[in-house]
């Protein structure tokens, strides 16, 4: 099953435009980890506060992580899209994200460590990852 579910997240990254291999699998692991850890503590937690902010800081994190992926990915790929067009959809993406955790912190008021926690999952999976395929290009 688990095989299954992970064949076609590959297809539908490949779709999306994420066609290498590596790039594809770090974005992989992040919805992985953002949705799975997010499940697993709203569960948990039962729909506690502290489970909100982890859930937002999470899908906050891979929204910003596949859009950096996405930009990245422009940039390495030579393609023509020109530095202005990249910069703004760069500030798009990071006045978003500035209003998600102002309405986050100064209007719904979550737990601050909660929301921390939710973000801290985009370096834990890259390292995770990194630690993965170098093991597996030593193999």
């Amino acid at each position: 099953m688990l095989e299954t579910i992970n064949r076609k997240l590959e297809r539908w990254l490949i779709g999306r435009g994420f066609r290498h291999p590596d790039t594809r699998i770090v974005v992989r692991n992040q919805i992985y980890v953002s949705l799975g850890t997010s499940l697993v503590i709203v569960l948990v937690t039962l729909l506690s506060r502290w489970s909100f902010a982890f859930t937002a800081g999470a899908l906050l994190a891979l929204f910003n992580f596949w859009t950096l992926a996405r930009i990245l990915r422009n940039v390495a790929d030579g393609q023509k899209k020109s530095p202005f067009v990249l910069f703004l959809i760069f500030m798009v993406k990071m006045t978003l994200s500035g209003l998600a955790l102002y309405w986050l912190i100064g209007v719904e008021r979550v737990p601050h460590w909660g929301l921390i926690s939710g973000i801290g999952t985009v370096p834990i999976n890259l390292t995770v990852t990194g630690l993965m395929q170098a093991g597996n290009n030593k193999a």
